[in-house]
């Protein structure tokens, strides 16, 4: 991009072409008083304070964030002429302005306030009457003073492009223009608080704040999200030890200052009265408080007595992808080297067991190298089986930001109707067949081979086993695949054409299609697809035309699986199988490894329980009982285990089962560091000192090799850090101390270091999932589940802002079922499968296909896993009282 070099107050600096004089200043440095220009905004120039005196061939006056920088431009800012103008301004704007700064939460970082100070403004020349609009608080979350309003557009326009709802916009006209929703109705919105953090005045507030703090009193420490894999950057504002408020920053992180709601207002179950502040240990069939010695020396002596009584491998560990990389690190350590098994795992992996093989192979194969922050590069998205709007909301306003931006186009594949708001020009919908996922990605795969649309001597020359693929792909029907997906074959040749076109796509790949049956031979099929497009291209020069990000749930679900808490895989994904991984291992860690961890047969761990071949199972924040999908089996596996020992936050229905239960720390009193979807790993920082009696992860597990006698000599995650990177190729050049400034993106760095050989094909069959074939007339319907976008497990379960605008969880189910069942919004049903009932409240849609019922997974008060016993368990639904 062509760089200009201009002058501003003196001070000479080079920006590129295209940029306006607002923001070369904020790039720079220098002070330009604004109160509706926002960099992540489109341009509105409505409040007129941002004149400057410009000279380019001749001088004259012009607004800084509607004015493009040119070659030799001179700028000066605080003019006679300028200061004059900007006062008259500030006047107009605050001749009704009220004055109740004393009690305006936003006093003290309020931007009016601020250039109000700096112009040394005191009585104003107009004598007007103070607006008096009553305050709207039609919602827990948010309120809105009207009164304190600019009509900046900020909030409007963050509403729209990155929220992506456009609930608010100025109502009316002339002087009586507002702010506000249609016809005054309540706020109806996605909740991220983004009008929050843009406006420039007390209009807008956060309502969970509550008078508990002034801008001033508080310490801000950035850190990253404890909820999705996104992985946002966040501002603890603490005062006195707590956690008050959230806000963000936009020059910080990857999420450009954007939150979702969980992300902002979700941090209430940090101080949450329900909190485990201490040890517990059983007696006489109850759990009572204990100390930490006496909770170590029971767990200690418990655990070397079965090792020796049982052998080694009678011992399980599971760990957490809500914890840190360094906890979990140190947790599959302890478990291997100290309580002497592998059968060690977490849920994400337990759910789809091939997942972390099929993406590192991606990683080395160079289709999964992205960021989440190279998103916004991208001029195609294409949303596979993924719900972006209610699991990663923020990727969203990435993906408006990109089509804004970049005129990026959008292609959405799903069963169920997705929503998902936007101005793409091209925006193409395909709403698949459930479990026809595999068909449609070979029969995309068809139409390139067929129309020739990739240069196919280049593609065998830089991958292996093309022409067997080619072949296979002979036997694919576009016909039949159109009835099967029930996709036309237009729009099929259309997505295809789209993605050979692209020049950068990002497509993001769902749990719909991870958590699928067939969804290893799905991802198979999709790396094949985007490996004959990029292959023809040089990518030691280029980047992948097309790269794949996969969705994750929990903001570690990447981190664990890193870190190797896996029955397959050491850390950093080497082979447990390799014998050399396994001398590298045991130098390490100064062990020597039994031979019963290398065994082939991977068992899973609540199929191991419920062979009664587990003595004790050590549960590293996890709750089992309601999150792992098959509840009655997790049920009577853990009801097997002689010694239960769960570390936990709450005392959750999996810790209401243990003999010990340890308090562990929150992410706001805790160091070290999350990985997220992306591959990016940043760091966490302590705000404020655990409560109670809670310690951090690492801390706990330290405690427990010692008394078992394997000291750890880590004084803080950072020692645990380096010891990663030694171990973990892709780890390698992570420093703890530069993630303070920088995140890591491993995936990158490992391709870049690891040159692969050439992508092998594999050659995948066209079979699709027969879910008609589940049903029957007894279980007529399918329950499909995913993503809340306001809960997301334990945390939003205590934190009161979250229930408060969402309080249950409820059935989604098609308008023409509904209309067939006479079922209405607010109805109670019992939905029932063969393994239990459940009652909840209906929500008639167009989202589900006929045939199939949606439930959110993330509300844990809903033990949904009380029903289900597969992927797609077949249920049936009735009103309470049929």
């Amino acid at each position: 991009m062509k760089k200009i070099q201009l002058v501003i107050d003196d001070k000479t600096i080079i920006v590129p072409e295209g940029t306006n004089i607002f923001q070369a200043a904020l790039d720079n440095d220098i002070s330009i008083p604004g109160l509706c220009y926002h960099p992540k905004l489109s341009q509105f120039g409505g409040c007129r304070l941002c004149m400057v005196e410009v000279t380019e061939k001749r001088t004259r006056h012009r607004f800084a964030c509607a004015h493009p920088v040119s070659e030799g431009m001179t700028v000066k800012v605080n003019t006679p002429e300028v200061t004059r103008y900007r006062k008259a301004v500030m006047e107009y704007l605050l001749a009704q302005h009220p004055l109740d700064c004393p009690t305006c939460d936003k006093s003290g970082e309020c931007g009016l306030q601020n250039i109000t100070h700096d112009l040394s403004l005191s009585e104003s020349r107009f004598k007007t009457v103070r607006m008096n609009a009553p305050m709207i608080r039609d919602n827990p979350l948010l309120e809105l003073n009207r009164n304190r309003c600019i009509l900046c557009s900020r909030c409007v326009s963050t509403c729209k492009e990155i929220a992506g709802d456009g609930s608010i916009d100025f109502q009316n006209r002339g002087i009586k223009t507002v702010v506000g929703t249609a016809f005054d109705r309540p706020l109806n919105c996605s909740f991220c608080g983004g009008c929050v953090a843009v406006c420039p005045t007390g209009a807008w507030q956060n309502r969970t704040l509550g008078f508990h703090g002034r801008s001033w009193e508080f310490e801000k420490i950035s850190t990253i999200c404890t909820y999705c894999a996104v992985g946002c950057t966040l501002v603890l504002n603490t005062k006195r030890g707590s956690v008050r408020r959230i806000t963000s920053d936009d020059r910080l992180g990857i999420n450009e200052g954007n939150l979702c709601v969980k992300g902002r207002f979700g941090h209430e179950f940090i101080h949450s009265t329900e909190r485990i502040k201490t040890p517990f240990m059983r007696r006489d069939n109850k759990l009572h408080p204990a100390t930490w010695d006496e909770a170590i020396d029971y767990i200690a002596k418990n655990f070397r007595n079965i090792i020796q009584n049982h052998g080694d491998m009678s011992i399980g560990g599971i760990g957490s992808e809500k914890c840190t990389n360094e906890a979990n690190y140190l947790f599959q350590k302890f478990c291997r080297s100290v309580l002497k098994t592998n059968h060690i795992d977490n849920l994400a992996n337990m759910r789809s067991p091939f997942l972390n093989g099929l993406i590192y192979e991606s990683v080395m194969n160079g289709t999964t190298t992205t960021s989440l922050k190279d998103l916004q590069n991208a001029n195609l998205f294409f949303f596979f089986g993924a719900d972006i709007s209610e699991a990663h909301p923020v990727i969203g306003g990435m993906v408006r930001k990109a089509i804004r931006m970049n005129n990026a186009n959008l292609i959405i594949a799903n069963a169920r109707n997705i929503i998902f708001h936007n101005t793409a020009k091209n925006d193409l919908r395909l709403r698949y067949t459930l479990g026809s996922q595999t068909v449609l990605i070979n029969a995309l795969l068809k139409v390139i081979k067929d129309k020739i649309l990739v240069n196919v001597k280049r593609a065998e020359r830089n991958t292996n086993n093309l022409k067997e693929l080619y072949a296979s792909l002979d036997t694919v029907n576009i016909n039949e695949a159109v009835k099967v997906t029930n996709i036309p074959e237009e729009t099929i040749t259309n997505v295809a054409l789209s993605l050979v076109k692209s020049k950068n796509c990002r497509i993001i790949c769902g749990k719909d299609i991870t958590d699928d049956p067939n969804g290893e031979k799905t991802i198979q099929a999709l790396i094949n697809l985007c490996t004959l497009i990029n292959a023809p291209h040089d990518t030691d020069k280029n980047p992948p035309h097309i790269s794949i990000v996969f969705s994750r749930s929990h903001n570690n679900s990447q981190g664990v699986n890193d870190m190797g808490v896996t029955p397959e895989f050491f850390p950093g994904y080497l082979d447990i199988q390799n014998a050399s991984n396994r001398e590298k291992v045991e130098k390490l860690w100064n062990v020597e490894l039994h031979n019963a961890l290398f065994t082939k047969d991977h068992k899973n761990i609540i199929d191991s329980a419920l062979q009664n071949k587990l003595k004790a199972l050590y549960i590293m924040g996890e709750n089992l009982m309601v999150n792992y999908p098959r509840g009655k089996e997790v049920q009577k596996a853990l009801g097997n285990i002689d010694f239960l020992v769960v570390q936990d936050t709450f005392l959750t229905e999996t810790a209401q089962m243990a003999n010990v239960v340890l308090p562990m720390a929150t992410y706001a009193e805790n160091e070290g560091t999350f990985t997220n979807m992306g591959m990016t790993v940043q760091r966490i920082n302590k705000a404020i000192q655990p409560i109670g009696e809670a310690k951090c992860d690492w801390e706990i597990i330290c405690d427990l090799a010692k008394k078992m006698g394997y000291p750890y000599s880590y004084a803080s995650p950072k020692e645990i850090v380096s010891e990663i990177e030694s171990l973990s190729p892709m780890y390698s050049g992570i420093n703890f101390d530069r993630l303070k400034r920088k995140e890591f993106h491993w995936a990158s760095s490992a391709f870049a270091k690891n040159k692969p050989s050439n992508y092998t094909f594999r050659v995948i069959q066209s079979d699709a999932l027969d879910t008609n074939a589940m049903k029957n007339s007894d279980f007529p319907f399918i329950l499909l589940t995913g993503a809340n976008l306001n809960h997301l497990g334990t945390y939003s379960r205590y934190s009161k802002a979250l229930t408060s605008v969402v309080s249950e969880c409820f059935v989604e189910i098609n308008r023409k079922d509904a209309d067939k069942m006479q079922l209405q919004d607010g109805d109670t049903v019992i939905v029932e499968s063969l393994q239990g009932k459940l009652p909840l409240p209906v929500k008639v849609t167009i989202r589900p296909p006929e045939g199939c019922i949606y439930v959110s997974e993330d509300f844990e008060k809903t033990p949904l896993n009380s029903i289900r016993y597969q992927t797609y368990t077949p249920v049936k639904i009735y009103k309470e009282t049929d």
